[in-house]
């Protein structure tokens, strides 16, 4: 009876392919098929085979790998060809149920599964077997095997280390005696296509996409400074990812990392030569699988169904059941899909799929089907590099604080993981230099749990050492330097920056000393720290259930003595300000910038619950007087050159065109002139920054970060990490 259980899943398969009209198939015992024609037998010979076949035997365009339970109990792993002929068994197992992840080698030579989580087996055609086990500090400390990559040789194999209780995920690499070695520690990282024998594809989940290398710790190597996730290597040999708000699945066994409103990009492995592929029909929760002639493979959400995005809608068979992973040959002639516990091909005609698929394989229990990669690694050719200023760099990316040479290569300076994610939990300001270029400025939670949400000022020197300033136990994110670079400034806070009571709180702006030291305060709600002295953001006055603060003023603090530079009243009652009728309650104020000289100043009014046009001023400090409005809804990215007084903004166009045609939004990088209100530049892309001498400025965009000088010129191609930056002398 037990024999006779055994067998009925196989006399259904018998069934269904009898059902399916699945012609024979015809394999030679020689050669090796171009691809899979029928469907196999259901009933593979028991237990591993005495003896090995060749390697060679094998076909070099497909082989399929799969589990599967014998009549005799034996649950063991089988390859074959594409077509499921020449079958044999590599592996046994005696818990089924803790095999997950089986995947071939990048170049269909080893079969790899991960056992209870905590053990990855390479087993290769020829029986082979290395085994690789979690130390075990981890397994005691709930960190299992999620997912696992082989590099192009199959020589290195990397895993993705997730903490089942907390979801902390980094990479390590298999070594030679079995163990692992971690690569990362910035808590976030998963594991993608290797490019090289050195390095491979990591995506974070705070969207960063990087190489990184096999060897050291954290040698990060960003690619694109687009918010982007899931990076695979296309048939084409470049780099193919999406861009869009990234969000992260967390789930016990696996992270999933997301885009939403996203569009495929495509680039090459150094990160150049960035371009837009398509936009998918989807726009929620989409993570990509790979190519598909003409199109792209993904799936939405933790939704097990393979999509398909192509320059026309294309749905697999559904006679096929559910399809969740999907493959093309090379020959572009036949698709291998896994739908549950069968094993499907779809053929591909140049009038499109077929309408049916057939049946090749059923009752497994996990699989995965090798195809050779189509194309080499697309790599930019080399090219003179043009001069740029010789700088250093700093920015934030990912959860992390990144510095960068003038010849664009970054690195972590320090970790999300070491401070809480700081990064990602608030919006923080631009990394800053110190005047003399030795330490970087900026703001990291106070601690763990409730105080993660409690910020305090921060200083790291070029070798990464951390001076945390503890004194004020929170802060507002904004913190500046004093023009020697011996002091900061910081607003202090009675609570965590998002805590709704600051609003109705007196705020002050407080000194500390570059030992913690806490001096002068003054108060205040914001401020700029100029050689004549302090701009600061006075308090105002706030009433029961207004959204803003009233009777506000912008004032001047030398020392001790102050000055009313002008105050809001006066800038929201220009009618260049084209404010609504009614301004108390609603007039907010923020981000208030001025010039190292102190000649000129800057803030952002918005009117909040209106529909009233938000606007930057541009203010002279002599007099108070708004020297220029410029009305746009997204401003963003205020720096003011360090050698004169010149203002850089970033100002985002688009929304609704004519007729309420919606229009892409363009982002562009403006230098203003505040004393006449001239346009110095104009060019698409954000602000990013300025050279220590202010010749130069610089533009992110999709493509990455460029210089250019005020002067005029082409502009120059720094990095391709397009993203805002503060720049020191080398």
């Amino acid at each position: 009876m037990r024999q006779l259980r055994g067998l009925l899943p196989y006399a259904l398969v018998a069934m269904l392919v009898v059902v399916a009209s699945v012609v024979a198939i015809v394999v030679s015992t020689t050669g090796t098929p171009a691809g899979p024609s029928a469907v196999a037998s259901a009933s593979p010979s028991v237990g591993p085979s005495a003896s090995r076949q060749a390697v060679t035997d094998l076909s070099p365009n497909g082989r399929l790998a799969y589990w599967r339970a014998e009549p005799n109990g034996d649950h063991l792993l089988w390859v074959a060809n594409a077509d499921n002929s020449r079958r044999r068994s590599v592996a046994k197992t005696d818990n089924p149920n803790s095999i997950t992840k089986t995947k071939w080698s990048v170049d269909g030579s080893a079969i790899a599964y991960v056992e209870g989580g905590i053990r990855l087996v390479v087993v290769r055609i020829d029986g082979a077997t290395t085994a690789y086990t979690l130390a075990p500090d981890l397994r005691a400390d709930s960190y299992r095997i999620v997912d696992h990559r082989f590099s192009p040789s199959g020589a290195r194999i990397a895993a993705t280390v997730q903490r089942q209780t907390g979801s902390q995920s980094d990479v390590y690499i298999g070594a030679a005696n079995g163990t692992w070695t971690r690569v990362t520690t910035v808590e976030d990282a998963i594991a993608a296509d290797w490019l090289d024998e050195d390095e491979l594809l990591v995506q974070t989940t705070g969207g960063v996409i990087s190489a990184v290398r096999a060897t050291g710790t954290n040698q990060f190597r960003p690619l694109t400074g687009l918010q982007a996730s899931s990076p695979v290597i296309g048939s084409d040999g470049r780099v193919h990812f999406l861009a869009g708000r990234v969000t992260q699945f967390a789930g016990s066994t696996e992270t999933f990392v997301f885009a939403a409103a996203a569009n495929v990009w495509s680039m090459t492995a150094d990160g150049t030569d960035v371009r837009r592929e398509i936009t998918p029909p989807d726009q929620d929760s989409l993570r990509l699988d790979g190519t598909w002639p003409g199109g792209y493979l993904y799936h939405r959400g933790t939704a097990p169904a393979q999509l398909v995005i192509g320059s026309i809608p294309i749905l697999l068979p559904s006679n096929g059941g559910l399809i969740e992973r999907i493959a093309v040959s090379p020959d572009k002639r036949y698709a291998i899909g896994f739908a549950g516990t069968t094993v499907v091909r779809v053929d591909i005609t140049p009038a499109g799929l077929a309408p049916s698929a057939v049946l090749l394989l059923g009752s497994i229990d996990g699989g995965d089907i090798w195809f050779p990669r189509g194309a080499p690694l697309t790599r930019a050719a080399p090219t003179p590099r043009v001069d740029a200023p010789a700088v250093r760099y700093a920015f934030a990316l990912g959860g992390n604080i990144w510095t960068m040479g003038a010849d664009g290569v970054a690195s972590v300076l320090r970790t999300g993981a070491s401070n809480a994610q700081t990064q990602r939990r608030f919006n923080v300001p631009l990394p800053l230099w110190s005047p003399a270029g030795d330490r970087i400025l900026t703001v990291e939670s106070l601690g763990t749990g409730a105080s993660a949400l409690q910020l305090i000022p921060v200083t790291i020197d070029r070798t990464g050492k951390v001076t945390r300033l503890t004194a004020l136990s929170s802060v507002a994110p904004a913190v500046a330097w004093s023009p020697d670079g011996s002091f900061i400034a910081a607003v202090a806070l009675p609570a965590s920056p998002q805590d709704p009571s600051i609003l109705l709180s007196e705020l002050s702006v407080r000194v500390v000393s570059l030992d913690g030291v806490v001096g002068q305060s003054i108060p205040g709600r914001e401020v700029a720290w100029t050689k004549p002295g302090m701009f600061v953001l006075t308090n105002g006055t706030i009433r029961a259930n207004d959204r803003a603060r009233d009777e506000q003023a912008i004032e001047l603090w030398a020392g001790t003595q102050k000055r009313t530079v002008t105050t809001v009243a006066r800038i929201v009652g220009d009618a260049r300000a084209q404010a609504p009728s009614v301004t108390k309650g609603i007039t907010s104020v923020s981000n208030v910038t001025a010039a190292a000289d102190g000649t000129f100043a800057a803030a952002r009014v918005a009117f909040l619950g209106t529909t009233a046009t938000p606007l930057l001023v541009l203010l002279r400090a002599s007099d108070g007087a708004a020297t220029q409005y410029v009305l746009g809804d997204r401003i963003a990215d205020e720096a003011w050159s360090p050698a004169r007084p010149l203002i850089g903004y970033t100002i985002t166009l688009g929304g609704q065109g004519i007729l309420g045609t919606p229009q892409e939004a363009r982002p562009m990088a403006t230098v203003r002139d505040p004393a006449s209100g001239a346009v110095i530049a104009e060019v698409e892309g954000r602000f990013a920054g300025w050279s220590p001498d202010g010749a130069w400025f610089y533009v992110a965009t999709t493509g990455g970060l460029y210089a250019r000088p005020l002067a005029g010129g082409a502009l120059v191609r720094v990095s391709g990490i397009g993203v805002p930056v503060s720049i020191t002398k080398p």
